[in-house]
Protein backbone atom coordinates (compact mmCIF):
# COMPACT_ATOMS: atom_id res chain seq x y z
CA UNK A 1 0.00 0.00 0.00
CA UNK A 2 1.16 3.64 -0.37
CA UNK A 3 2.11 5.39 2.37
CA UNK A 4 -1.17 8.23 1.68
CA UNK A 5 -4.48 6.60 1.76
CA UNK A 6 -5.74 9.63 -0.36
CA UNK A 7 -4.92 12.35 -2.98
CA UNK A 8 -5.17 14.81 -0.04
CA UNK A 9 -1.63 13.35 1.80
CA UNK A 10 -3.57 11.68 4.51
CA UNK A 11 -1.06 9.31 6.07
CA UNK A 12 -1.81 5.15 6.08
CA UNK A 13 -2.35 4.10 10.07
CA UNK A 14 -2.43 0.43 9.04
CA UNK A 15 0.83 -0.65 10.68
CA UNK A 16 0.10 2.13 13.44
CA UNK A 17 -3.33 1.06 14.44
CA UNK A 18 -2.17 -2.87 13.97
CA UNK A 19 0.83 -2.71 16.20
CA UNK A 20 -0.61 -0.45 19.09
CA UNK A 21 -3.54 -3.00 19.31
CA UNK A 22 -1.51 -5.62 19.66
CA UNK A 23 1.00 -4.34 22.48
CA UNK A 24 -2.03 -3.78 24.69
CA UNK A 25 -3.17 -7.64 24.40
CA UNK A 26 -5.73 -7.50 21.31
CA UNK A 27 -6.88 -11.27 19.97
CA UNK A 28 -5.66 -12.60 16.30
CA UNK A 29 -9.75 -11.94 15.28
CA UNK A 30 -9.51 -8.04 16.23
CA UNK A 31 -6.08 -8.21 14.38
CA UNK A 32 -7.45 -9.01 11.18
CA UNK A 33 -10.59 -7.25 11.68
CA UNK A 34 -8.51 -4.32 11.74
CA UNK A 35 -6.63 -5.09 9.06
CA UNK A 36 -9.75 -5.22 7.00
CA UNK A 37 -11.20 -2.31 7.62
CA UNK A 38 -7.74 -0.17 6.78
CA UNK A 39 -7.09 -2.20 3.83
CA UNK A 40 -10.18 -1.44 2.42
CA UNK A 41 -9.57 2.45 1.99
CA UNK A 42 -5.74 2.16 0.80
CA UNK A 43 -4.47 3.28 -2.34
CA UNK A 44 -2.07 0.68 -4.22
CA UNK A 45 2.05 2.01 -4.07
CA UNK A 46 3.22 3.15 -7.09
CA UNK A 47 5.72 1.20 -9.04
CA UNK A 48 9.26 0.90 -8.40
CA UNK A 49 11.32 2.78 -10.87
CA UNK A 50 13.74 0.83 -12.69
CA UNK A 51 15.31 4.43 -14.50
CA UNK A 52 15.80 5.43 -10.93
CA UNK A 53 18.19 4.25 -8.75
CA UNK A 54 18.46 6.79 -5.28
CA UNK A 55 21.21 6.86 -3.62
CA UNK A 56 22.92 8.67 -0.15
CA UNK A 57 24.36 11.19 -2.70
CA UNK A 58 21.37 12.24 -5.31
CA UNK A 59 18.40 11.93 -2.63
CA UNK A 60 17.62 15.60 -2.54
CA UNK A 61 16.52 15.14 -6.56
CA UNK A 62 13.85 13.03 -5.48
CA UNK A 63 12.62 14.27 -2.43
CA UNK A 64 9.21 15.41 -1.56
CA UNK A 65 7.59 13.83 -4.60
CA UNK A 66 5.13 10.63 -3.70
CA UNK A 67 5.97 8.54 -7.17
CA UNK A 68 9.48 7.52 -5.44
CA UNK A 69 8.10 6.39 -2.75
CA UNK A 70 9.24 2.99 -3.47
CA UNK A 71 12.55 3.69 -4.56
CA UNK A 72 13.17 5.48 -0.96
CA UNK A 73 12.08 2.14 0.56
CA UNK A 74 14.74 0.25 -1.46
CA UNK A 75 17.54 2.33 -0.99
CA UNK A 76 16.91 3.01 2.93
CA UNK A 77 16.53 -1.08 3.10
CA UNK A 78 19.72 -1.71 1.54
CA UNK A 79 21.09 0.87 3.68
CA UNK A 80 19.39 -0.33 6.72
CA UNK A 81 20.78 -3.76 5.96
CA UNK A 82 24.54 -2.86 5.17
CA UNK A 83 24.39 -1.25 8.88
CA UNK A 84 24.15 -4.32 10.21
CA UNK A 85 23.83 -4.71 14.08
CA UNK A 86 23.76 -0.55 14.23
CA UNK A 87 20.86 -0.50 11.84
CA UNK A 88 18.78 1.46 14.45
CA UNK A 89 21.02 4.38 14.70
CA UNK A 90 22.11 4.42 11.08
CA UNK A 91 18.14 5.02 10.81
CA UNK A 92 17.91 7.78 13.33
CA UNK A 93 20.75 9.51 11.87
CA UNK A 94 18.97 9.81 8.46
CA UNK A 95 16.33 10.86 10.16
CA UNK A 96 18.05 13.26 11.11
CA UNK A 97 19.84 14.35 8.36
CA UNK A 98 19.42 18.15 7.24
CA UNK A 99 18.08 16.92 3.73
CA UNK A 100 15.38 14.93 5.28
CA UNK A 101 14.92 16.55 9.20
CA UNK A 102 12.52 19.29 8.42
CA UNK A 103 9.95 16.49 6.16
CA UNK A 104 10.72 13.93 8.77
CA UNK A 105 8.90 16.48 11.50
CA UNK A 106 6.19 17.61 8.94
CA UNK A 107 3.21 15.75 8.24
CA UNK A 108 1.79 16.39 12.14
CA UNK A 109 4.81 13.87 13.39
CA UNK A 110 4.22 11.30 11.00
CA UNK A 111 7.18 10.21 9.66
CA UNK A 112 8.46 10.47 13.13
CA UNK A 113 5.47 8.23 14.77
CA UNK A 114 6.06 5.42 11.88
CA UNK A 115 9.47 5.60 12.96
CA UNK A 116 8.95 5.00 16.26
CA UNK A 117 6.98 2.13 15.18
CA UNK A 118 9.77 0.28 13.45
CA UNK A 119 12.36 0.94 16.06
CA UNK A 120 9.82 -0.06 18.95
CA UNK A 121 8.98 -3.31 17.11
CA UNK A 122 12.32 -4.43 15.72
CA UNK A 123 11.49 -3.76 12.08
CA UNK A 124 13.66 -2.96 9.14
CA UNK A 125 10.65 -2.61 6.68
CA UNK A 126 9.13 -0.45 9.12
CA UNK A 127 11.63 1.87 9.61
CA UNK A 128 12.91 1.80 6.08
CA UNK A 129 8.86 2.98 4.89
CA UNK A 130 9.56 5.46 7.83
CA UNK A 131 12.25 6.94 6.31
CA UNK A 132 11.12 6.93 2.73
CA UNK A 133 7.76 8.85 4.23
CA UNK A 134 9.60 11.38 5.37
CA UNK A 135 11.17 11.89 2.10
CA UNK A 136 8.72 12.03 -0.01
CA UNK A 137 6.68 15.09 2.41
CA UNK A 138 6.35 18.31 1.43
CA UNK A 139 7.90 20.61 4.31
CA UNK A 140 5.17 22.04 6.81
CA UNK A 141 7.89 24.64 7.78
CA UNK A 142 9.84 27.39 5.58
CA UNK A 143 13.17 27.12 7.93
CA UNK A 144 12.41 25.92 11.45
CA UNK A 145 14.25 22.65 11.17
CA UNK A 146 16.92 23.71 8.67
CA UNK A 147 20.50 23.01 9.87
CA UNK A 148 21.19 26.56 10.69
CA UNK A 149 18.03 27.00 12.98
CA UNK A 150 18.45 23.52 14.46
CA UNK A 151 21.81 24.57 15.79
CA UNK A 152 20.32 27.70 16.78
CA UNK A 153 18.34 26.53 19.21
CA UNK A 154 21.11 25.18 21.42
CA UNK A 155 22.78 27.75 21.99
CA UNK A 156 23.64 27.22 25.63
CA UNK A 157 21.96 24.18 27.42
CA UNK A 158 24.20 23.97 30.38
CA UNK A 159 21.60 26.69 32.23
CA UNK A 160 17.91 25.94 33.50
CA UNK A 161 16.43 27.91 31.24
CA UNK A 162 12.79 28.64 30.97
CA UNK A 163 10.04 25.69 31.76
CA UNK A 164 7.63 24.85 29.19
CA UNK A 165 4.84 26.26 31.59
CA UNK A 166 6.42 29.51 31.80
CA UNK A 167 7.14 29.30 27.92
CA UNK A 168 3.59 28.88 26.81
CA UNK A 169 2.53 31.72 28.95
CA UNK A 170 5.13 33.86 27.04
CA UNK A 171 3.77 33.14 23.60
CA UNK A 172 0.37 33.70 25.11
CA UNK A 173 1.63 37.50 25.79
CA UNK A 174 3.92 37.75 22.42
CA UNK A 175 2.24 40.33 20.30
CA UNK A 176 2.73 38.04 17.37
CA UNK A 177 0.38 35.63 19.25
CA UNK A 178 -1.82 38.58 20.14
CA UNK A 179 -2.46 39.70 16.62
CA UNK A 180 -3.33 36.59 15.02
CA UNK A 181 -6.88 36.88 13.43
CA UNK A 182 -9.12 34.10 13.60
CA UNK A 183 -9.30 31.42 11.00
CA UNK A 184 -11.49 28.09 11.28
CA UNK A 185 -8.79 26.39 9.10
CA UNK A 186 -5.79 27.92 9.82
CA UNK A 187 -3.13 25.97 8.57
CA UNK A 188 -4.39 27.34 5.19
CA UNK A 189 -3.46 30.27 6.61
CA UNK A 190 -0.02 31.21 5.76
CA UNK A 191 0.31 34.68 7.73
CA UNK A 192 -0.79 32.58 10.55
CA UNK A 193 1.76 29.38 9.75
CA UNK A 194 4.17 31.83 9.74
CA UNK A 195 3.77 33.80 12.70
CA UNK A 196 3.60 30.76 14.72
CA UNK A 197 6.89 29.14 13.22
CA UNK A 198 8.61 32.25 14.44
CA UNK A 199 7.03 32.00 17.83
CA UNK A 200 8.27 28.58 18.27
CA UNK A 201 11.47 29.04 16.50
CA UNK A 202 12.09 32.03 19.03
CA UNK A 203 10.87 30.53 22.10
CA UNK A 204 12.10 26.80 21.88
CA UNK A 205 15.41 28.65 22.41
CA UNK A 206 14.52 29.06 26.23
CA UNK A 207 14.07 25.38 26.80
CA UNK A 208 17.44 24.08 28.10
CA UNK A 209 18.19 20.85 27.53
CA UNK A 210 21.63 19.84 28.76
CA UNK A 211 23.34 16.96 27.37
CA UNK A 212 23.50 14.63 29.88
CA UNK A 213 21.42 11.31 31.07
CA UNK A 214 19.72 12.63 33.87
CA UNK A 215 18.35 16.18 32.02
CA UNK A 216 17.40 14.55 28.95
CA UNK A 217 14.95 12.18 31.78
CA UNK A 218 13.65 15.28 32.90
CA UNK A 219 13.19 17.01 30.31
CA UNK A 220 11.42 14.21 28.65
CA UNK A 221 8.92 14.01 31.59
CA UNK A 222 8.28 17.79 31.33
CA UNK A 223 7.52 17.51 27.73
CA UNK A 224 5.47 14.36 27.58
CA UNK A 225 3.58 15.85 30.70
CA UNK A 226 3.06 19.10 29.39
CA UNK A 227 1.32 18.05 26.31
CA UNK A 228 -1.08 15.53 28.20
CA UNK A 229 -1.85 18.80 30.00
CA UNK A 230 -2.53 20.49 26.64
CA UNK A 231 -4.82 17.52 25.49
CA UNK A 232 -7.10 17.46 28.50
CA UNK A 233 -7.05 20.84 29.50
CA UNK A 234 -8.28 22.60 26.78
CA UNK A 235 -12.24 23.03 27.27
CA UNK A 236 -13.98 26.32 28.19
CA UNK A 237 -15.86 25.98 31.30
CA UNK A 238 -19.55 25.49 30.11
CA UNK A 239 -18.56 24.25 27.09
CA UNK A 240 -18.87 20.41 25.68
CA UNK A 241 -15.30 18.60 26.27
CA UNK A 242 -13.00 18.68 23.31
CA UNK A 243 -10.06 16.67 22.46
CA UNK A 244 -8.07 18.54 20.15
CA UNK A 245 -6.68 16.44 16.68
CA UNK A 246 -3.45 18.29 16.64
CA UNK A 247 -2.71 18.31 19.94
CA UNK A 248 -3.53 14.65 20.29
CA UNK A 249 -0.33 13.97 17.82
CA UNK A 250 1.89 16.27 19.62
CA UNK A 251 1.42 13.59 22.85
CA UNK A 252 0.71 10.46 20.38
CA UNK A 253 4.09 11.11 18.98
CA UNK A 254 5.62 11.59 22.36
CA UNK A 255 5.34 8.44 23.13
CA UNK A 256 8.49 7.72 20.54
CA UNK A 257 10.64 9.53 22.00
CA UNK A 258 12.57 7.52 24.24
CA UNK A 259 12.59 4.74 22.05
CA UNK A 260 14.62 7.06 19.42
CA UNK A 261 16.45 8.80 21.90
CA UNK A 262 18.13 5.33 23.25
CA UNK A 263 19.50 5.00 19.36
CA UNK A 264 21.18 8.09 19.42
CA UNK A 265 24.24 9.44 21.16
CA UNK A 266 23.37 12.13 23.93
CA UNK A 267 24.20 15.48 22.34
CA UNK A 268 21.87 14.12 19.05
CA UNK A 269 19.07 13.18 22.14
CA UNK A 270 18.92 16.74 23.29
CA UNK A 271 18.50 17.68 19.69
CA UNK A 272 16.03 15.93 18.50
CA UNK A 273 14.01 16.75 22.08
CA UNK A 274 14.49 19.98 21.32
CA UNK A 275 13.17 19.93 17.88
CA UNK A 276 9.95 18.20 18.97
CA UNK A 277 9.09 20.70 21.71
CA UNK A 278 9.54 23.47 18.95
CA UNK A 279 6.91 21.28 16.79
CA UNK A 280 4.82 20.96 19.52
CA UNK A 281 5.11 25.04 20.08
CA UNK A 282 4.21 25.48 16.88
CA UNK A 283 1.11 23.82 16.84
CA UNK A 284 0.01 25.38 20.20
CA UNK A 285 0.86 28.85 18.34
CA UNK A 286 -1.30 28.03 15.09
CA UNK A 287 -4.63 27.23 17.09
CA UNK A 288 -4.41 30.60 18.66
CA UNK A 289 -2.34 29.90 21.92
CA UNK A 290 -4.78 28.54 23.70
CA UNK A 291 -5.21 28.87 27.47
CA UNK A 292 -5.78 25.89 29.70
CA UNK A 293 -8.52 25.09 32.26
CA UNK A 294 -6.71 22.59 34.46
CA UNK A 295 -10.12 20.80 36.42
CA UNK A 296 -9.77 19.05 39.52
CA UNK A 297 -10.46 15.56 37.78
CA UNK A 298 -7.06 16.27 35.41
CA UNK A 299 -4.52 17.54 37.82
CA UNK A 300 -5.49 14.97 40.56
CA UNK A 301 -2.18 12.91 41.50
CA UNK A 302 -2.95 9.65 39.93
CA UNK A 303 -3.87 7.03 42.37
CA UNK A 304 -3.82 3.93 39.61
CA UNK A 305 -0.64 3.97 37.91
CA UNK A 306 0.20 1.59 35.13
CA UNK A 307 1.81 -0.25 37.55
CA UNK A 308 -0.06 -1.04 40.65
CA UNK A 309 -0.96 -3.94 39.16
CA UNK A 310 0.17 -7.25 36.98
CA UNK A 311 -1.89 -7.85 33.88
CA UNK A 312 -4.19 -10.72 35.72
CA UNK A 313 -4.93 -8.02 38.53
CA UNK A 314 -8.93 -7.33 37.89
CA UNK A 315 -8.05 -4.09 40.38
CA UNK A 316 -6.29 -2.41 37.71
CA UNK A 317 -7.92 0.25 35.93
CA UNK A 318 -6.40 0.30 33.04
CA UNK A 319 -6.94 -2.94 31.99
CA UNK A 320 -10.55 -1.66 31.14
CA UNK A 321 -9.09 1.44 29.16
CA UNK A 322 -7.01 -1.08 27.22
CA UNK A 323 -10.08 -3.11 26.30
CA UNK A 324 -12.12 -0.73 25.26
CA UNK A 325 -9.41 1.57 23.32
CA UNK A 326 -8.34 -2.20 21.46
CA UNK A 327 -12.22 -1.84 20.66
CA UNK A 328 -12.36 0.94 18.92
CA UNK A 329 -12.62 1.87 15.64
CA UNK A 330 -11.10 5.38 15.95
CA UNK A 331 -7.14 4.81 14.48
CA UNK A 332 -5.98 7.28 17.11
CA UNK A 333 -7.48 6.63 20.32
CA UNK A 334 -5.37 3.25 21.60
CA UNK A 335 -2.02 5.46 20.68
CA UNK A 336 -3.53 8.07 22.57
CA UNK A 337 -4.26 5.25 25.74
CA UNK A 338 -0.34 4.54 24.95
CA UNK A 339 1.03 7.88 25.33
CA UNK A 340 -0.85 8.12 28.62
CA UNK A 341 -0.11 4.40 29.95
CA UNK A 342 3.90 5.70 29.41
CA UNK A 343 3.19 8.83 31.15
CA UNK A 344 1.65 6.64 34.28
CA UNK A 345 4.28 5.00 34.54
CA UNK A 346 7.07 7.60 34.48
CA UNK A 347 4.53 9.03 37.11
CA UNK A 348 6.17 5.86 39.27
CA UNK A 349 9.10 6.55 38.64
CA UNK A 350 9.22 10.36 38.58
CA UNK A 351 13.30 11.94 37.50
CA UNK A 352 14.25 14.49 40.09
CA UNK A 353 14.35 17.88 37.92
CA UNK A 354 17.41 19.82 38.76
CA UNK A 355 16.55 23.77 38.11
CA UNK A 356 15.22 25.42 40.58
CA UNK A 357 12.34 26.67 42.64
CA UNK A 358 11.12 29.14 39.99
CA UNK A 359 11.31 26.17 37.42
CA UNK A 360 7.44 26.21 36.62
CA UNK A 361 6.66 22.39 36.25
CA UNK A 362 2.77 21.23 35.30
CA UNK A 363 1.00 20.32 37.91
CA UNK A 364 0.62 16.27 38.68
CA UNK A 365 -1.83 14.07 36.08
CA UNK A 366 -3.96 11.77 36.39
CA UNK A 367 -3.11 10.03 33.31
CA UNK A 368 -6.03 7.09 34.42
CA UNK A 369 -8.22 10.03 33.99
CA UNK A 370 -7.48 11.27 30.64
CA UNK A 371 -7.01 7.81 29.04
CA UNK A 372 -10.97 6.93 30.54
CA UNK A 373 -11.93 10.22 29.04
CA UNK A 374 -10.69 9.52 25.62
CA UNK A 375 -11.72 6.21 25.31
CA UNK A 376 -15.51 7.91 26.75
CA UNK A 377 -15.62 10.91 24.36
CA UNK A 378 -14.28 9.53 21.09
CA UNK A 379 -16.94 7.34 19.69
CA UNK A 380 -17.04 7.67 15.83
CA UNK A 381 -15.86 5.37 13.69
CA UNK A 382 -12.96 5.88 11.09
CA UNK A 383 -14.39 3.46 8.64
CA UNK A 384 -18.01 4.89 8.17
CA UNK A 385 -19.77 8.19 6.88
CA UNK A 386 -18.53 10.78 9.29
CA UNK A 387 -21.67 12.93 8.74
CA UNK A 388 -23.95 10.46 9.50
CA UNK A 389 -22.13 9.52 12.94
CA UNK A 390 -22.57 13.07 13.62
CA UNK A 391 -26.26 13.03 13.64
CA UNK A 392 -26.12 9.93 16.19
CA UNK A 393 -24.26 11.72 18.19
CA UNK A 394 -21.18 10.23 18.30
CA UNK A 395 -17.98 11.86 19.12
CA UNK A 396 -14.85 12.69 16.98
CA UNK A 397 -11.65 14.45 17.48
CA UNK A 398 -12.01 18.70 17.14
CA UNK A 399 -10.08 20.32 14.99
CA UNK A 400 -9.41 24.51 15.00
CA UNK A 401 -8.34 27.55 16.34
CA UNK A 402 -9.98 27.23 19.59
CA UNK A 403 -7.65 30.20 21.56
CA UNK A 404 -10.02 32.56 20.03
CA UNK A 405 -12.98 33.79 21.25
CA UNK A 406 -14.39 33.17 17.94
CA UNK A 407 -13.96 29.50 17.80
CA UNK A 408 -16.07 29.38 20.74
CA UNK A 409 -19.23 30.97 19.53
CA UNK A 410 -20.27 27.91 17.32
CA UNK A 411 -18.91 25.21 20.11
CA UNK A 412 -21.44 23.34 22.01
CA UNK A 413 -22.81 24.36 25.45
CA UNK A 414 -22.60 21.26 27.88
Amino acid sequence: HHVFFNNRGFHNHLNHHLLAVFALGAPVKRLQDIFDLHKGMQRPSYSLESDVEITADNLTDYISDERHYPNFIKFFQGELEAAGEGWKTAACNYFMDPRVFPLGMSGIFHPLIQLGYGLEFESKAITATALAQACVHSSSFKSMFSRDTVADMNPDSSGSGLSLMQILDRIRKDPLAVSMEFNPVPYNNSSITDSAEKLATKYSKYWSVPATKDAIDAKYQELLSVAALMYGSLTRPGHKLLLHFVVMHCLTSAYFLPIILDCLPVERQAEILKAHCAAVLDAFAVHGSPEFFVTPEVSTVDTHLAVSGSTGDANNQWLDVFADSIASNDIHVVKVIRSLWRGSLLSAFPVRHASGDDYELPPPINWLYLARITVDTITANNFRDMDEQVKEGKRFWTFGMLGHDEFWKSYPKE
